[in-house]
């Protein structure tokens, strides 16, 4: 699976434009119209943990075996990877920021949408816990006591759900973060941000899929709340906006059911169990007895 990340910026979005039309272009190349069908066969999907934990890649090789055909995957948060399907870059979007994608179906770019799985939002932080945040449900509560604490909090300021849930939740408080010395930027996807974390001794907000899956590479760090879900959604691009991508539409169609089907469903619910001792993820359209 090739893979490419995106971070906030809207020039990176740009910039990515001719990267993926070659990517949408690569059987154009072979001779044979046959070779062609069957080498480029390919759709392109944009989400974020999911890729980096590696979810994405156990439903696409399950997927493959039946249908064939090639996943690609640009790694990105949320808010870019649903501005990649604005642009026409991808078939498929996932992410966990409701608003964002309700806005992003409003604006007629989903002909499909629909509730994928879940994790939780997470806050780890030194175990001395100068906040005095341990076993809050509340995100609100916990960021006005880091507030009132001036405690070491880093951010990862990516446009990603976990992002824009920091941000809102900032701006509910009326407290303005950024520039402040307790409060710091990583701009840097979950597992580099925590590692980031552990090495300054920062409180940190993260998805629980992250933390179950490399808190043993932690030295400093502590789960301290386990908050509100993050509920992923799914969205099919629209081909009526982006009339290219007609092209597999049928290809990301077929993966976009197998996502919710009984087979991915069952994949998503299994994820990391055997390695982990605990789900990675939870699935949303069937529920698996434990």
């Amino acid at each position: 699976m090739v893979k490419m990340y995106v971070r906030r910026s809207r020039m990176l979005v740009a910039a990515l434009t001719l990267t993926v039309w070659c990517l949408f272009a690569a059987g154009c190349a072979v001779n044979s119209a046959s070779v062609v069908q069957a080498d480029y066969k390919q759709i392109v999907i944009a989400t974020g943990s999911p890729y980096e934990l590696g979810l994405v890649d156990e439903l696409a090789k399950a997927f493959q075996k039946k249908h064939g055909g090639v996943i690609r995957c640009i790694k990105t948060p949320t808010g870019p990877g649903l501005d990649l399907g604005r642009h026409g870059l991808t078939h498929i979007t996932m992410g966990h920021e409701r608003a964002a994608t309700a806005r992003f179906a409003k604006e007629g770019y989903a002909a499909r949408r629909t509730d994928l799985m879940h994790n939780f939002t997470v806050v780890v932080g030194p175990a001395g816990d100068p906040a005095k945040i341990e076993g809050l449900t509340s995100i609100k509560e916990v960021q006005k006591r880091i507030y009132e604490a001036k405690a070491p909090y880093l951010s990862r300021g990516d446009g990603g759900g976990m992002d824009i849930l920091e941000r809102k939740t900032w701006k509910d408080l009326g407290v303005t973060a950024e520039g402040q010395s307790w409060y710091q930027v990583s701009k840097k996807f979950m597992l580099a941000s925590l590692l980031d974390a552990d090495k300054n001794g920062q409180y940190h907000m993260l998805d629980s899929s992250t933390w179950a899956l490399h808190k043993s590479k932690t030295k400093g760090l502590k789960l301290l709340v386990k908050g509100p879900p993050n509920e992923y959604e799914m969205c099919l691009v629209n081909t009526e906006k982006h009339p290219h991508l007609k092209y597999n539409q049928d290809l990301a169609e077929k993966f976009y059911d197998f996502l919710i089907g009984e087979e991915g469903q069952k994949i998503i619910a299994e994820f990391g169990i055997k390695q982990y001792g605990e789900p990675i993820y939870y699935p949303t359209v069937i529920k698996f007895s434990k």
